[in-house]
Parts: structure tokens; C-alpha cells; sequence
């Protein structure tokens, strides 16, 4: 099966996660990589089919650009393990950038996702996101419930100060990041057309959320007051 050399490194990397292991093991990961890359070679033309506005951009990139590392940046992760079990991608024409706004991939055990959204951390982008989805609830909330999508991301235990705690789209703007996502079993992974094909049969549904996000993220800059959060204020 196409998905299974990815699908066995990554479980035996997650019960091995050591430095002497990963390089014992280095031909299984170049094996793994290797499938993992001809996997997003299909999935960049559905993907340019269906959202022509990124397509012109990553029909002409090379894939790899597109592979988050397996090693952890020890500086940021120092409480984890080394490497994340997994092989992550964000199909995007820049993929260190929250625009333009593309898709991600992760192919796990047990935990193979497709999805997109925006990721952010500056108070002012986030605060401009908020405004524009108070100022467009019912087109955002019809672009979730015809989607069937549910809203992931972090958020806030109550509504941002400078906004009314009974705002009509106040359990929205209480959210950092907007991330929506579909799940696959590990069962259902079969040959890399039937999954090229179930990614083009559900972008449809997400192509909407991107856009509204897109539009969001290039709207007029927020004149809500920037207020530093402090992670007490989070809902871990």
C-alpha cells in the first residue's frame, strides 16, 4: 500500500523517538520521504484545479519546499521529544508565510489530516480577522454550516477586550487562529489517486473558508487597541 512505508516509520519513530534510532534508520525515512513527495505531486494539480488562484503558483514549485522537517527545533520544543512522528506539508507559494493562504497535509497513524485556515500571532492581524468576520457573520457562519466544517484553533477563555461579551459572533471572535480540517483512518488510505481523488471531492467545501479568510487577511487594518495576552488567559 502507498501509504504504508509513511505510516510504519512514523509509528516506530514515535516509540523510538531518540537521536541513534532516527539515524539507525535513516534509509526507512529517505523511503518514507520519497512516497510522501509523490504523494503532494498529486495533490498539487487537484488542488490547482480546484483553487486555480494558488494553482498558478505551486504547479511550478518543487515539493520538498512545501515538507516541514521531522527534527524539532530544540529552541522552541525543549520539553519534546526530537522529532515529530509525522510527515507535514503546507502546500502554499510560501510556505513560511500565512499569505497567501494554501492547505495543509499530515500523514500519521491515526492521525492523517487535510485541511487549511490561518495560523497567526500578531494581536493587530488577529484583531483585523475579528472585525472582518463581525462585520460578515452571516456569510462566515453559512460557509461553516454548508461546508459541514467545525472550526478548530486556539481561543481565548472570553470574548477580546474591545469587543461586547454578547456580540452576536462572540464565540468566534474569541479564537486566535481559524483552522478547519477532515480526518482519514488509517484504514482508509489506499492508493494515492483514491486519496487525490477524496482531497478534490472535499475542497469544494473548503475552498469557501479559505477565501473568506483570505479576504480577511488582506481587510483594512483593525483600529482595535493591541493588548498583549498572557498565556493564563488561554483555554489549553
Amino acid at each position: 500500500m502507498p501509504f504504508d512505508r509513511m505510516l510504519s516509520y512514523c509509528a516506530d519513530l514515535r516509540d523510538h523517538n531518540e537521536r541513534a534510532w532516527f539515524h539507525e534508520n535513516h534509509g526507512r525515512y529517505e523511503e518514507a520521504r520519497a512516497d510522501f513527495l509523490r504523494l503532494l505531486e498529486q495533490l498539487r494539480y487537484v488542488i490547482a484545479e480546484k483553487s486555480p488562484e494558488i494553482g498558478g503558483d505551486i504547479l511550478y514549485m518543487n515539493a520538498k519546499d512545501w515538507m516541514y522537517r521531522i527534527p524539532r527545533d530544540a529552541r522552541i520544543h525543549r520539553n519534546l521529544p526530537p522529532y515529530n512522528p509525522s510527515f507535514r506539508a503546507y502546500i502554499s507559494a510560501d510556505r513560511k508565510s500565512w499569505l497567501p493562504i494554501g492547505y495543509f497535509l499530515s500523514v500519521a497513524p491515526g492521525d492523517t489530516i487535510f485541511g487549511t485556515g490561518m495560523f497567526l500571532e500578531e494581536t493587530a492581524a488577529v484583531n483585523r480577522v475579528r472585525d472582518y468576520i463581525a462585520a460578515n457573520q452571516a456569510e462566515w457562519e453559512e460557509i461553516l454550516s454548508s461546508g459541514g466544517l467545525t472550526l478548530e484553533g486556539d481561543r481565548l477563555k472570553t470574548v477580546p477586550r474591545g469587543y461586547a461579551p454578547d456580540h452576536p459572533a462572540a464565540k468566534w471572535l474569541r479564537y486566535k487562529n481559524w483552522l478547519v480540517s477532515f480526518s482519514f483512518p488509517d484504514a482508509a488510505l489506499g492508493s494515492f489517486d483514491d486519496f487525490a481523488a477524496e482531497i478534490g471531492r472535499l475542497m469544494p467545501r473548503l475552498e469557501p473558508f479559505r477565501k473568506f479568510l483570505l479576504a480577511a487577511g488582506i481587510a483594512s487594518e483593525s483600529r482595535r487597541e493591541v493588548i498583549p495576552v498572557s498565556e493564563k488567559d488561554w483555554d489549553w
